[in-house]
Protein backbone atom coordinates (compact mmCIF):
# COMPACT_ATOMS: atom_id res chain seq x y z
CA UNK A 1 0.00 0.00 0.00
CA UNK A 2 1.45 3.02 -0.83
CA UNK A 3 2.24 6.13 1.33
CA UNK A 4 -0.51 8.25 -0.48
CA UNK A 5 -3.46 5.16 0.03
CA UNK A 6 -2.20 5.25 4.08
CA UNK A 7 -2.84 8.98 4.05
CA UNK A 8 -6.05 9.19 2.02
CA UNK A 9 -7.51 5.78 4.29
CA UNK A 10 -6.68 7.74 7.20
CA UNK A 11 -8.04 11.20 6.78
CA UNK A 12 -11.15 9.34 5.37
CA UNK A 13 -11.39 7.54 9.03
CA UNK A 14 -11.02 10.54 10.87
CA UNK A 15 -13.46 12.09 8.79
CA UNK A 16 -16.19 8.98 9.32
CA UNK A 17 -15.38 8.67 13.24
CA UNK A 18 -16.09 12.65 13.31
CA UNK A 19 -19.36 11.89 11.68
CA UNK A 20 -20.06 8.67 13.83
CA UNK A 21 -19.43 11.03 17.12
CA UNK A 22 -21.55 13.79 15.89
CA UNK A 23 -24.98 12.65 14.52
CA UNK A 24 -26.16 16.44 13.81
CA UNK A 25 -22.76 16.71 11.55
CA UNK A 26 -23.56 13.14 10.10
CA UNK A 27 -26.61 14.34 8.26
CA UNK A 28 -25.03 17.11 6.70
CA UNK A 29 -27.11 19.85 7.81
CA UNK A 30 -27.14 21.95 11.20
CA UNK A 31 -28.92 20.96 14.19
CA UNK A 32 -31.79 20.44 14.55
CA UNK A 33 -33.01 18.97 11.02
CA UNK A 34 -35.01 16.83 12.53
CA UNK A 35 -37.69 16.75 15.22
CA UNK A 36 -36.12 16.38 19.00
CA UNK A 37 -38.28 14.92 21.80
CA UNK A 38 -38.92 16.53 25.16
CA UNK A 39 -39.26 14.02 27.91
CA UNK A 40 -41.23 14.93 31.15
CA UNK A 41 -40.85 12.40 33.88
CA UNK A 42 -43.95 13.34 35.99
CA UNK A 43 -47.26 13.55 35.06
CA UNK A 44 -49.19 16.04 32.56
CA UNK A 45 -50.52 18.78 33.96
CA UNK A 46 -48.02 19.23 36.63
CA UNK A 47 -44.93 21.81 36.74
CA UNK A 48 -42.46 19.87 35.12
CA UNK A 49 -44.97 18.98 32.33
CA UNK A 50 -46.06 22.78 31.76
CA UNK A 51 -42.87 24.07 31.86
CA UNK A 52 -41.56 21.04 29.32
CA UNK A 53 -44.32 21.96 27.44
CA UNK A 54 -43.78 26.41 27.21
CA UNK A 55 -40.40 25.26 26.39
CA UNK A 56 -40.88 23.12 23.55
CA UNK A 57 -43.32 25.20 21.66
CA UNK A 58 -40.30 28.43 22.20
CA UNK A 59 -37.34 26.10 20.92
CA UNK A 60 -39.84 24.83 18.01
CA UNK A 61 -40.50 28.57 16.89
CA UNK A 62 -36.66 29.44 17.47
CA UNK A 63 -35.32 26.47 16.07
CA UNK A 64 -38.19 25.65 12.93
CA UNK A 65 -38.15 22.01 14.37
CA UNK A 66 -40.60 19.98 16.05
CA UNK A 67 -40.28 19.83 19.77
CA UNK A 68 -42.39 17.05 20.67
CA UNK A 69 -43.12 16.43 24.75
CA UNK A 70 -43.40 12.41 25.47
CA UNK A 71 -44.14 11.97 29.31
CA UNK A 72 -42.49 8.82 30.64
CA UNK A 73 -43.19 9.08 34.14
CA UNK A 74 -42.43 6.76 36.99
CA UNK A 75 -40.47 5.85 39.68
CA UNK A 76 -40.16 9.70 41.00
CA UNK A 77 -38.85 10.85 37.40
CA UNK A 78 -36.10 7.98 36.98
CA UNK A 79 -38.00 6.39 33.99
CA UNK A 80 -37.48 9.49 32.05
CA UNK A 81 -34.29 9.97 33.22
CA UNK A 82 -33.07 6.95 32.48
CA UNK A 83 -34.55 6.72 29.13
CA UNK A 84 -32.73 9.89 28.30
CA UNK A 85 -29.97 8.69 30.03
CA UNK A 86 -29.69 5.43 27.43
CA UNK A 87 -29.26 7.67 24.29
CA UNK A 88 -25.79 8.68 24.50
CA UNK A 89 -24.43 11.60 21.92
CA UNK A 90 -27.94 11.79 20.80
CA UNK A 91 -29.20 15.76 20.83
CA UNK A 92 -32.45 14.72 19.81
CA UNK A 93 -33.78 13.14 22.99
CA UNK A 94 -33.62 15.96 25.58
CA UNK A 95 -35.37 15.38 29.24
CA UNK A 96 -36.56 18.65 31.35
CA UNK A 97 -34.26 17.42 34.40
CA UNK A 98 -35.12 18.51 38.18
CA UNK A 99 -34.11 18.53 41.98
CA UNK A 100 -35.44 15.00 41.96
CA UNK A 101 -33.57 12.88 38.92
CA UNK A 102 -30.29 15.12 39.45
CA UNK A 103 -30.59 15.61 43.21
CA UNK A 104 -32.48 13.23 45.95
CA UNK A 105 -33.01 10.56 43.96
CA UNK A 106 -29.38 9.84 44.34
CA UNK A 107 -29.20 8.97 47.88
CA UNK A 108 -32.70 8.03 48.34
CA UNK A 109 -32.52 4.86 45.90
CA UNK A 110 -29.68 2.69 46.55
CA UNK A 111 -30.27 1.12 42.80
CA UNK A 112 -30.72 3.92 41.07
CA UNK A 113 -30.43 3.05 36.76
CA UNK A 114 -28.10 6.35 35.67
CA UNK A 115 -25.18 8.45 36.61
CA UNK A 116 -26.89 12.14 37.46
CA UNK A 117 -23.51 13.39 36.10
CA UNK A 118 -21.63 11.29 33.92
CA UNK A 119 -25.24 10.41 32.00
CA UNK A 120 -25.78 13.65 31.00
CA UNK A 121 -24.91 16.58 29.44
CA UNK A 122 -26.50 20.17 31.17
CA UNK A 123 -27.56 22.07 28.70
CA UNK A 124 -30.00 25.23 30.64
CA UNK A 125 -31.61 26.31 33.64
CA UNK A 126 -35.15 27.20 33.33
CA UNK A 127 -37.13 27.71 36.52
CA UNK A 128 -37.05 27.66 40.46
CA UNK A 129 -40.09 26.40 42.57
CA UNK A 130 -39.34 27.46 46.04
CA UNK A 131 -41.01 25.58 49.10
CA UNK A 132 -43.05 26.97 51.24
CA UNK A 133 -44.16 26.42 54.77
CA UNK A 134 -48.20 27.22 55.19
CA UNK A 135 -51.17 27.12 57.78
CA UNK A 136 -54.55 27.17 57.84
CA UNK A 137 -55.69 30.47 58.12
CA UNK A 138 -57.92 30.00 61.39
CA UNK A 139 -54.94 29.28 63.86
CA UNK A 140 -53.01 32.01 65.46
CA UNK A 141 -50.05 31.89 63.89
CA UNK A 142 -48.48 34.15 61.29
CA UNK A 143 -44.83 34.12 61.60
CA UNK A 144 -42.75 31.15 62.33
CA UNK A 145 -41.64 32.38 66.02
CA UNK A 146 -45.92 32.03 66.95
CA UNK A 147 -45.57 28.70 64.44
CA UNK A 148 -43.11 27.72 66.99
CA UNK A 149 -44.43 28.88 70.39
CA UNK A 150 -47.62 27.16 69.25
CA UNK A 151 -45.95 24.03 68.51
CA UNK A 152 -44.12 24.03 71.86
CA UNK A 153 -47.59 24.75 73.45
CA UNK A 154 -49.07 21.61 71.81
CA UNK A 155 -46.54 18.81 71.71
CA UNK A 156 -46.85 16.14 70.14
CA UNK A 157 -50.09 17.36 68.64
CA UNK A 158 -48.94 18.69 65.26
CA UNK A 159 -48.22 17.18 61.98
CA UNK A 160 -47.23 18.78 58.91
CA UNK A 161 -48.05 17.71 55.13
CA UNK A 162 -45.60 17.23 52.15
CA UNK A 163 -46.00 15.39 48.27
CA UNK A 164 -44.18 12.36 50.04
CA UNK A 165 -41.71 10.43 51.69
CA UNK A 166 -38.11 11.48 50.14
CA UNK A 167 -39.50 14.13 48.29
CA UNK A 168 -38.23 17.76 48.92
CA UNK A 169 -40.93 19.18 50.66
CA UNK A 170 -40.73 15.97 52.86
CA UNK A 171 -36.76 17.06 53.37
CA UNK A 172 -37.61 20.64 54.07
CA UNK A 173 -39.96 19.67 56.72
CA UNK A 174 -37.60 17.74 58.49
CA UNK A 175 -35.03 19.67 58.29
CA UNK A 176 -37.48 22.61 59.75
CA UNK A 177 -38.36 20.29 62.63
CA UNK A 178 -34.40 19.41 63.31
CA UNK A 179 -33.43 23.33 62.92
CA UNK A 180 -36.42 24.68 65.82
CA UNK A 181 -36.28 21.23 67.85
CA UNK A 182 -40.05 20.85 66.90
CA UNK A 183 -41.85 17.69 68.27
CA UNK A 184 -44.03 17.46 64.71
CA UNK A 185 -45.44 14.58 62.58
CA UNK A 186 -44.97 14.09 59.10
CA UNK A 187 -47.70 13.03 56.84
CA UNK A 188 -46.80 12.33 53.70
CA UNK A 189 -49.48 12.64 50.71
CA UNK A 190 -49.65 11.26 47.04
CA UNK A 191 -48.74 15.06 46.13
CA UNK A 192 -49.04 18.63 47.01
CA UNK A 193 -52.61 19.05 45.96
CA UNK A 194 -54.34 16.77 48.53
CA UNK A 195 -51.50 17.77 51.31
CA UNK A 196 -52.72 21.44 50.55
CA UNK A 197 -56.64 20.12 50.21
CA UNK A 198 -56.32 18.83 53.59
CA UNK A 199 -54.89 22.25 55.31
CA UNK A 200 -57.60 23.94 53.75
CA UNK A 201 -60.09 21.80 55.46
CA UNK A 202 -58.09 22.15 59.23
CA UNK A 203 -57.16 17.93 58.81
CA UNK A 204 -53.81 19.09 59.33
CA UNK A 205 -52.17 22.70 60.71
CA UNK A 206 -49.48 22.99 58.23
CA UNK A 207 -47.45 21.72 55.16
CA UNK A 208 -44.57 21.91 53.47
CA UNK A 209 -45.74 22.61 49.45
CA UNK A 210 -44.35 24.20 46.19
CA UNK A 211 -45.81 27.73 45.54
CA UNK A 212 -47.43 27.25 42.75
CA UNK A 213 -49.69 24.39 44.57
CA UNK A 214 -50.92 27.43 46.57
CA UNK A 215 -50.67 30.47 44.48
CA UNK A 216 -54.64 30.27 42.98
CA UNK A 217 -55.42 29.63 46.95
CA UNK A 218 -53.74 32.63 48.48
CA UNK A 219 -56.59 35.39 47.49
CA UNK A 220 -59.11 33.17 49.41
CA UNK A 221 -57.32 33.75 52.39
CA UNK A 222 -57.91 30.71 53.82
CA UNK A 223 -54.06 29.99 53.63
CA UNK A 224 -51.08 31.64 55.27
CA UNK A 225 -47.34 31.16 53.99
CA UNK A 226 -45.58 31.67 56.73
CA UNK A 227 -41.93 31.75 54.79
CA UNK A 228 -39.99 30.74 51.48
CA UNK A 229 -37.48 28.02 51.63
CA UNK A 230 -35.06 29.97 49.44
CA UNK A 231 -32.23 32.32 49.85
CA UNK A 232 -33.93 35.54 48.24
CA UNK A 233 -37.70 36.40 48.62
CA UNK A 234 -39.92 35.03 45.41
CA UNK A 235 -40.87 37.37 43.26
CA UNK A 236 -44.36 36.06 43.18
CA UNK A 237 -44.93 36.36 46.83
CA UNK A 238 -42.37 38.72 47.58
CA UNK A 239 -44.52 39.95 50.96
CA UNK A 240 -43.23 36.68 52.60
CA UNK A 241 -39.99 36.53 54.35
CA UNK A 242 -37.47 33.93 53.41
CA UNK A 243 -36.52 30.91 56.59
CA UNK A 244 -33.50 32.72 57.15
CA UNK A 245 -35.03 36.55 57.38
CA UNK A 246 -37.78 34.14 59.77
CA UNK A 247 -34.88 33.22 62.19
CA UNK A 248 -34.36 29.41 60.69
CA UNK A 249 -31.33 28.70 59.08
CA UNK A 250 -30.22 26.26 56.89
CA UNK A 251 -33.68 25.75 54.95
CA UNK A 252 -32.72 26.38 51.05
CA UNK A 253 -35.16 23.73 49.30
CA UNK A 254 -36.72 24.33 45.58
CA UNK A 255 -37.75 22.26 42.69
CA UNK A 256 -35.55 23.28 39.81
CA UNK A 257 -36.22 22.49 36.37
CA UNK A 258 -33.56 22.44 33.56
CA UNK A 259 -33.15 21.11 29.91
CA UNK A 260 -30.38 18.12 30.39
CA UNK A 261 -28.92 16.13 27.20
CA UNK A 262 -27.36 12.59 27.07
CA UNK A 263 -23.75 12.10 27.73
CA UNK A 264 -21.44 13.03 24.34
CA UNK A 265 -23.39 15.90 22.71
CA UNK A 266 -21.90 18.07 20.43
CA UNK A 267 -20.48 21.48 22.61
CA UNK A 268 -21.98 23.55 19.05
CA UNK A 269 -25.36 22.16 19.91
CA UNK A 270 -25.37 22.70 23.70
CA UNK A 271 -23.95 26.05 22.92
CA UNK A 272 -26.90 26.84 20.23
CA UNK A 273 -29.71 24.83 22.76
CA UNK A 274 -28.33 26.97 25.66
CA UNK A 275 -28.74 30.76 24.07
CA UNK A 276 -32.06 29.29 23.09
CA UNK A 277 -33.36 28.42 25.86
CA UNK A 278 -31.89 31.45 28.03
CA UNK A 279 -34.02 33.52 25.14
CA UNK A 280 -37.33 31.83 26.02
CA UNK A 281 -36.62 32.25 30.03
CA UNK A 282 -36.41 36.01 29.13
CA UNK A 283 -39.01 36.56 26.97
CA UNK A 284 -42.04 38.23 27.55
CA UNK A 285 -44.84 35.66 27.38
CA UNK A 286 -42.55 33.10 29.20
CA UNK A 287 -42.20 35.38 31.97
CA UNK A 288 -46.06 35.80 32.15
CA UNK A 289 -46.18 31.70 32.25
CA UNK A 290 -43.63 31.83 35.07
CA UNK A 291 -45.55 34.18 36.92
CA UNK A 292 -48.95 32.87 36.79
CA UNK A 293 -47.42 29.35 38.31
CA UNK A 294 -45.27 30.63 41.10
CA UNK A 295 -42.17 29.94 39.25
CA UNK A 296 -39.18 32.05 39.31
CA UNK A 297 -37.47 32.17 36.11
CA UNK A 298 -33.86 31.32 36.32
CA UNK A 299 -30.89 30.88 33.43
CA UNK A 300 -26.91 29.29 33.84
CA UNK A 301 -24.64 28.40 31.54
CA UNK A 302 -23.82 24.88 30.93
CA UNK A 303 -20.79 24.75 32.99
CA UNK A 304 -22.60 26.84 35.84
CA UNK A 305 -25.25 23.85 35.90
CA UNK A 306 -23.26 21.44 35.61
CA UNK A 307 -21.56 22.45 38.66
CA UNK A 308 -24.91 23.47 40.49
CA UNK A 309 -26.23 19.67 39.88
CA UNK A 310 -23.20 18.45 41.33
CA UNK A 311 -23.57 20.98 44.71
CA UNK A 312 -27.05 19.68 44.77
CA UNK A 313 -26.37 15.77 44.84
CA UNK A 314 -23.59 16.95 48.02
CA UNK A 315 -26.74 18.91 49.23
CA UNK A 316 -29.01 16.14 49.25
CA UNK A 317 -27.09 13.41 49.97
CA UNK A 318 -25.71 15.17 53.32
CA UNK A 319 -29.37 16.19 54.10
CA UNK A 320 -30.90 12.81 53.30
CA UNK A 321 -28.52 10.85 55.44
CA UNK A 322 -28.34 13.38 58.04
CA UNK A 323 -32.15 13.60 59.14
CA UNK A 324 -32.23 9.92 58.03
CA UNK A 325 -34.92 10.01 55.74
CA UNK A 326 -35.74 6.33 53.80
CA UNK A 327 -38.05 5.30 51.22
CA UNK A 328 -39.72 1.95 51.94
Amino acid sequence: MSYRLVKITAVAAAIIGALMANPAAAQGRPYPSKPTRVISCFAAGGTNDLLSRAMARKLEAALGQPFVVENRTGANGMIGADFVAKNPGDPYVLLMGNGATHGSNTTLYPNIPYDAVKDFTPVGMVGVVPIVLIVNSSLPIKSISELVAYANAHPGGMSFGSSGVGGTAHIAGEKFKQMTKLDIAHAPYRGDAPAVTDVLAGQIPMAFVSITSVKSQLKSGRLRVLAVANAKRSPSIPEVPTFAEAGVKEMEFSTWFALMAPAGIPKDVVARLNTEITKAVKSPDMQQTFASQGTDPATATPEELNAFVKSELVKYGKAIKELGIRVE
